[in-house]
């Protein structure tokens, strides 16, 4: 039977507070509710964990258009001697447009089959190159200048789906096979010399990506040339020379899940990010761990129940990539729910290695070009992100609820009435708060005050409102609040709609509780 909380009369005696941290462990989406770290969070959408709080992102703003109605399907980066060498393009309604510059595309080559380009960039005396496959077709390169058909020799190009530079070579991947292609060393056209890998292929399938993998063996760093299969069979080999036997050898070939298509790989300083129905795995781990055992090992370990749903459910659908944003200090895991219309991303600060999701922004591919953030929508247009206080003129909807929390005293009612949230802020923008309790996620919450900073032209505003911008400052109003229950939980969400960056943080909460009876 339930012990009644104390009266009233003796609240003075029987309130206390405590704090809560932000949840700067980020997305849990692997613990129990009832064991759950207290600086995670069950959910937080459009909140991005920082080392020190949690921070509604950035939005987006309209940069390139005029592609068409359809979806831009690659963002392809071509890096030039110097930076201004350097180009940016979009490649949709069959067309590939030049959108360095942003406003309307110019469309650069036309007449294709196919959007979805895999690409490298690939230097050899006669200058800097973007080398491009899609396995529909004829291989294309850019030279800074011009766009090119190599003429590539023995195979036919419009078969090569996926591209890869190892050990000075142009290596293909030759679609719905179980061979690849290499040319020769330097060189982006010739003679492509076919090289099957099917006697290896024990469970099937066909080879879907290449990467080459630097693994430090004791004596120094080398460069493994990796292949990997529709059914997850990874292919090692080492060496320089795949035509001779004495300078080219097979390493071994592992087991791990089924790859997540044909951008499956991703470099990562000296390793390979690998995305497949497990997570997005380290290949060094990957490929060392059973199977059952892989998911510990994952980038994605703390996300791995929203992860492996996602792979079951989505796998199938275009649009599966992994971003590093460096300059934003985040990767993004591209998750395409329906392709060519609804896209989410799955979002790890790389200092911390703490999740998140971003919703709102619908996106087939991204790319970094001159350390700015991009990516492919579904409607012909290329967007900036990490810009600005909405989502190209939309409110930034932020959602976030922290881990469920005893207070240190399991087994004993309690009864919250009032919350402070700890924020850093720029603008008069407050997030709705509200509680649950005992995992019933039985929050209410009302509306938020939307973030807005006002401009307005001096000698016409009201002093100290809208004069002068708000500097970033620290907001901790009290707010009532309504739960009883052993253990709470508490929701917090915002909205933005700025012309410019908004700064939205939330540093912790303090409550107020009243302690009942152990139950």
């Amino acid at each position: 039977m339930r012990a009644p909380l104390r009266s009233s009369s003796r609240s003075a005696q029987t309130a206390s507070g405590a704090s809560i941290p932000a949840p700067v462990g980020g997305w849990d989406a692997v613990s129990a509710l009832e064991d759950m770290p207290p600086d995670r969070a069950p959910s937080l959408d459009n909140w991005f964990p920082s080392t020190a709080d949690v921070r509604v992102r950035r939005g987006n703003a309209s940069f390139a258009t005029g592609m068409g109605t359809g979806p831009v399907e690659s963002l392809l980066v071509y890096n030039g001697i110097t930076t201004t060498a350097s180009k940016l393009f979009g490649a949709a309604n069959n067309i590939i447009y030049d959108i360095t510059s942003g406003g309307a595309g110019s469309s650069s080559v036309t007449s294709l089959t196919n959007n979805q380009w895999q690409y490298v960039n690939f230097a050899t005396a006669g200058g800097n190159f973007l080398v491009m496959a899609n396995g529909a077709d004829s291989v294309r390169n850019f030279d800074g200048t011009s766009w090119t058909t190599p003429s590539i020799t023995s195979l036919t190009s419009s078969t090569f789906v996926n591209v890869n530079v190892h050990k000075n070579r142009l290596w293909f991947i030759i679609k719905d096979s179980t061979d690849a292609a290499y040319l020769p060393v330097n060189s982006i056209a010739g003679a492509a010399v076919k090289f099957p890998l099917g006697s290896l292929c024990s469970k099937g399938g066909f080879l879907v990506a290449m990467a080459t993998w630097t693994r430090d063996g004791g004596l120094g760093p080398d460069d493994y040339a990796v292949f990997i299969t529709s059914l997850g069979q990874v292919i090692v080999y080492q060496g320089t020379d795949p035509s001779s036997s004495s300078t080219w050898a097979l390493v071994g070939s592992y087991d791990v899940g089924a790859p997540i298509g044909y951008r499956c790989f991703t470099k990562v300083a000296g390793d390979v990010a690998l995305i497949n129905i497990d997570g997005v795995l380290p290949l060094s781990k990957a490929i060392m761990t059973d199977r059952g055992a892989v998911q510990q090992v994952a980038i994605t370990a703390n996300i791995n129940n929203a992860m492996n749903e996602a792979a079951r459910s989505y796998k199938s659908n275009f649009g599966w990539e992994l971003c590093p944003y460096p300059r934003g200090i985040m990767a993004l895991l591209n998750v395409p729910i329906t392709a060519s219309s609804s896209q989410q991303q799955y979002v790890m600060n790389t200092l911390t290695g703490a999740w998140c999701r971003f919703t709102g922004m619908n996106a087939n591919c991204w790319a970094v070009f001159k350390d700015n953030l991009y990516f492919g929508g579904n409607a012909g247009v290329v967007y900036h992100a990490d810009t600005g206080g909405t989502d190209n003129g939309s409110p930034i909807e932020a959602i976030g609820q922290t881990a469920y929390n005893y207070f240190k005293s399991r087994g004993q009612l309690k009864n919250w009435t009032m919350l402070q949230p700890l924020l850093t802020t720029d603008s008069d923008g407050r997030p709705a708060l509200g509680i649950s309790t005992d995992f019933k996620d039985n929050a209410v919450l009302g509306t938020p005050i939307t973030s807005s900073i006002p401009s307005a032209v001096y000698d016409t505003a009201l002093y100290d409102t809208d004069v002068y911008a708000i500097e970033d400052r620290t907001v901790a109003d009290w707010t009532t609040i309504s739960g009883i229950g052993q253990c709470a939980s508490i929701h917090f969400r915002s909205s933005t709609n700025t012309t410019g960056d908004s700064v939205m943080r939330l540093n912790g909460f303090n409550v107020l509780m009243e302690r009942g009876g152990i139950l």
